[in-house]
């Protein structure tokens, strides 16, 4: 009997231990949150294996439960928007290594959690203000439906507006409308409550039409490059880039290119202020339209730009919108000591009052640079047909280029555009 007393007494407080770390966990971590989340990103990440029938079927298939978890399952919000805002933008952080701020990236991953937890758990408990149900349904998860639906799109925090469920169908059998995420959101619910009519719904959902595009008639090259972000701006490293890039113009005239498209920054410096390079680029613009990225020095304002050479003419199209923190700081206050102190006057861009609009062969095209082609507004413009510049150099490896593709065909098939993407880090594309 003392021996197992002493054997009860050893154990007493590792069990208490035990207890602990389950009541813990119990009340502050719900594993159907974190599913849910996991659901909610994973067709991002299956996305960056490429496109193909098998992919888009099992991206479907998760689409649809990942909504219908997001709708239906008791989780708590807060848990699930903490877990959806790392999984979907933990790469945000990436940038600071170029500014010596490694030692922040894992504090920004945790604030960004953290942010749209809190942003979720506020919706939530709005929402659960209407504590009743209507033909059986909670009136707090249609509202929960009609904001996955409608409400991401007012979702801007610091600007940044990248959350977007309808991303989830781009890469699937279904068209990433409003009304087909309306469909599957209204099927959730239809599921929930034991109705056949849920499989008609998704049916509806299936069928919808990607919108019919027509390319223009020229043929346009794409230049894909991958230029270490590190080395980019190094001037011991910029006469190669500068070789490179004469390199693919003068294949593209030896391949009969009407248009060859450089990305973003492809020349790393002011390029109006460098008469040899602009005059060498000028003579070539007889051959060949030629549009690349390079800064732009006017008034002794910095501005991130678009180059466009044709004919022996030069048009350069500023950066309407900033990348929020990357080129711009989005507070009311202390915007110029943030940027002193953490990104050393790398933010200080101008920008443009309006998009750019040019054209080739009486053509026209809205020009986009990186952030710019995931604006909405942008897409609302009327020249069907986009050219892209991006530097996605910065948040390598990462799902960023995956998710900024996502968003481009969703606002690319909602607008019926054409987007023509030259990229540095990540392989160039047309989404059509």
């Amino acid at each position: 009997m003392m021996q197992v007393n002493s054997v009860d007494s050893h154990q007493l407080p590792q069990q208490r231990i035990e207890n602990s770390c389950k009541s813990f966990f119990k009340r502050y971590f719900n594993t159907k949150s974190l599913i849910t989340a996991i659901l909610f990103s994973a067709p991002l990440y299956l996305s960056s294996f490429g496109e193909n029938f098998f992919l888009q079927l099992i991206i479907s298939i998760i689409s649809i439960v990942a909504i219908y978890s997001f709708l239906n399952i008791k989780q708590s919000y807060f848990q699930t928007g903490f877990f959806i805002g790392i999984f979907w933008f933990w790469w945000v952080g990436l940038s600071f290594r170029y500014y010596d701020l490694t030692w922040m990236i894992p504090i920004i991953i945790l604030g960004l959690g953290i942010g749209y937890g809190l942003i979720f758990w506020g919706i939530d408990k709005i929402f659960n203000i209407f504590k009743f149900k209507i033909l059986n349904f909670e009136i707090s998860k249609i509202l929960w439906g009609v904001f996955l639906i409608f409400g991401f799109d007012y979702l801007r925090p610091f600007t940044f507006d990248w959350l977007k469920p309808e991303v989830l169908l781009a890469n699937s059998f279904f068209t990433p409308y409003k009304t087909t995420l309306g469909l599957i959101v209204l099927s959730a619910f239809f599921f929930k409550a034991k109705r056949p009519g849920f499989i008609l719904l998704l049916l509806i959902a299936l069928i919808l039409p990607k919108p019919s595009l027509t390319l223009p008639p020229l043929k346009i090259k794409l230049v894909t490059t991958y230029v270490p972000q590190d080395k980019k701006w190094l001037p011991s490293y910029i006469p190669k880039e500068i070789k490179d890039n004469f390199k693919y113009i003068n294949d593209a005239i030896k391949e009969h290119y009407d248009v060859v498209v450089l990305p973003e920054s492809a020349f790393p410096l002011f390029l109006n202020t460098n008469e040899k390079l602009m005059q060498k680029l000028i003579n070539l613009s007889q051959k060949i339209t030629i549009i690349t990225g390079a800064l732009h020095l006017k008034n002794q304002k910095y501005y991130n730009s678009t180059y466009v050479f044709e004919n022996k003419k030069v048009t350069i199209l500023d950066k309407h919108v900033l990348v929020p923190f990357g080129e711009y700081i989005p507070l009311p206050f202390f915007q110029e000591e943030i940027n002193k102190i953490f990104f050393r006057g790398a933010s200080d861009y101008k920008t443009s009052s309006h998009f750019g609009i040019f054209t080739i062969k009486k053509i026209k095209f809205i020009n986009a640079i990186c952030y710019e082609a995931t604006i909405e507004d942008l897409y609302k413009l009327n020249p069907k047909y986009i050219i892209a510049l991006s530097n996605d150099a910065w948040f390598m490896p990462s799902i960023q280029p995956v998710l900024q593709k996502l968003l481009i065909k969703t606002y690319a098939y909602k607008f019926k555009k054409v987007v023509f993407h030259s990229i540095n880090g990540y392989q160039s594309y047309v989404v059509k």
